[in-house]
């Protein structure tokens, strides 16, 4: 089954095509056909209804579609790039408000090498954790003014230990 997200102004619509000539849109089943008539002018057919459609892409996934003289501006990408997208979304927003940076395991603090109040850099190496015998690079997940809680080198530490903030 082919999966899509399509949006129109503020409504979301999410669409799964069937190997049948069925489609399913926000989970109701509509059986369809569709032909071609020029490069962008289309017949399409919904629950035996016909409908003159011309589809216009524009860039990033945006398409300009008019059916029977009215016109929609829809914004369409596959579930996987709309999930990718709603991710990003999610990070900027947490960007802007920061962020904090917790422990993914127990270990000890071999090196810190940030001070308290410098900027860092989306990517750079805060600190390394030793875990099971293996240093582990701790990265800042986003670009900042890094806060360090009273996390100390030589520090044992629990997973989910607070290590820094950034904001």
């Amino acid at each position: 089954m082919n999966e899509y997200v399509s949006r129109v102004g503020n409504s979301k619509y999410t669409i799964k095509f069937s190997e049948s000539n069925s489609v399913f849109v926000n989970g109701s089943k509509f059986e369809y056909s569709l032909k071609k008539i020029s490069t962008t002018n289309y017949v399409i057919s919904i629950n035996k209804k016909s409908l003159l459609c011309s589809v216009i892409e524009n860039k990033n996934s945006s398409f300009e579609i008019n059916i029977n003289g009215n016109s929609f501006r829809v914004k369409s990408h596959s579930l996987i790039a709309d999930k990718a997208e709603e991710l990003i979304k999610d990070i900027e927003k947490t960007a802007s408000v920061g962020i904090i940076v917790k422990a993914p395991m127990p270990g000890l603090i071999l090196k810190i090498k940030k001070q308290n109040g410098d900027n860092v850099e989306r990517g750079e190496t805060v600190m390394i954790l030793e875990a099971m015998k293996m240093e582990n690079e701790i990265r800042a997940p986003i670009s900042g003014k890094i806060f360090f809680n009273s996390i100390k080198e030589g520090s044992g530490i629990e997973k989910n230990t607070k290590l820094f903030e950034i904001l």
